[in-house]
């Protein structure tokens, strides 16, 4: 592993310049040794960049640690220009851009503008890593920004709740099995990828990205696990008109219902399954959120019946 580099401050570039000026008679690499016995460790070509920046640097406040404008170019130039426009390009048309789409945007681009001749003769490995492409974001105002719109919780209420629902769980721990506790809850899948972070310019006030018109095709997964670690088949929630009770299909279990979402019926019949009376004995506990169906009449007098308690 290569060692790490290490920033030296101006005031002793400043101090080495000052003596190859004087005692040194202006020879930067006799400064080695001298520097050597005063405990640097620093080489001689080191000495020879900063005697011919002298001027630079000698300018420079002492504090600093690089002259301005110092410091390694970007390593693709002009075709790093290239690449911000077309970023900009697709935030106009309000398209996604992802940090996997620079990297391998960036490779293209970089290979596109070498020669074969330019190749052969400096052959320059770029991989576009990711310290490359948060270092190229960082330079351009660059981050990765979530589509704006959606509505937050502020960091005292999140906090509050979270404090409240661990202690209530702390309490109850004792009692719970563990094979009859489970932990549930649901998800949306879209048939378009309904990610909604994008690389944008920092500050936009909005974020928007173009969809496909399939967003709003869906459908509802129930996911579940028990408190020791078992997962238990999903339960998959499709669009029909008539009702359907759960069936088995393959590894999971299926549903139907007019909205494709989780209602108090749907919860009802998924009770009944997951928790049958002939497997019923103390300590069943369900962990979910609070839904408006999670927490309907119904739904807790048909947990008060099977003697589950909800957290």
């Amino acid at each position: 592993m290569p060692a790490k580099r290490k920033s030296i401050e101006i005031s002793i570039k400043q101090q080495a310049i000052e003596w190859i000026a004087t005692e040194g008679g202006g020879v930067p690499s006799r400064a080695e040794a001298h520097f050597r016995k005063r405990g640097w460790r620093i080489t001689a070509s080191c000495f020879r960049q900063w005697w011919r920046d002298r001027d630079q640097i000698l300018a420079e406040h002492g504090a600093r640690r690089r002259i301005v404008g110092g410091g390694r170019r970007p390593l693709l130039g002009a075709v790093e220009d290239a690449l911000i426009d077309l970023v900009y390009e697709k935030r106009i048309r309000k398209e996604k851009v992802s940090r996997s789409w620079i990297a391998s945007t960036a490779i293209q681009l970089f290979q596109a503008s070498r020669t074969e001749e330019e190749q052969e003769e400096d052959p320059i490995r770029f991989v576009a890593s990711d310290s490359w492409v948060h270092n190229f974001m960082a330079r351009n105002n660059l981050t990765l920004r979530k589509r704006t719109n959606l509505t937050t919780l502020t960091d005292d209420v999140l906090v509050d709740r979270a404090v409240a629902f661990m202690k209530f769980l702390e309490d109850h721990k004792p009692q719970m099995n563990h094979e009859r506790t489970i932990l549930m809850d649901e998800t949306a899948v879209y048939f378009e990828d309904a990610r909604p972070y994008t690389v944008d310019e920092i500050g936009a006030r909005h974020v928007v990205v173009r969809s496909t018109g399939f967003a709003s095709m869906r459908i509802t997964v129930m996911l579940a696990v028990t408190a020791s670690g078992k997962k238990l088949p999903p339960c998959i929630i499709w669009k029909r008109k008539t009702r359907g009770s759960i069936e088995r299909l393959g590894g999971c279990n299926v549903a139907y219902q007019p909205r494709a979402w989780v209602d108090q019926d749907l919860l009802l019949n998924w009770l009944d399954w997951y928790y049958p009376a002939v497997l019923q004995s103390t300590g069943q506990y369900i962990v979910w959120d609070s839904m408006r169906a999670h927490i309907g009449q119904r739904v807790k007098q048909r947990c008060g019946e099977k003697a589950i308690k909800m957290a």
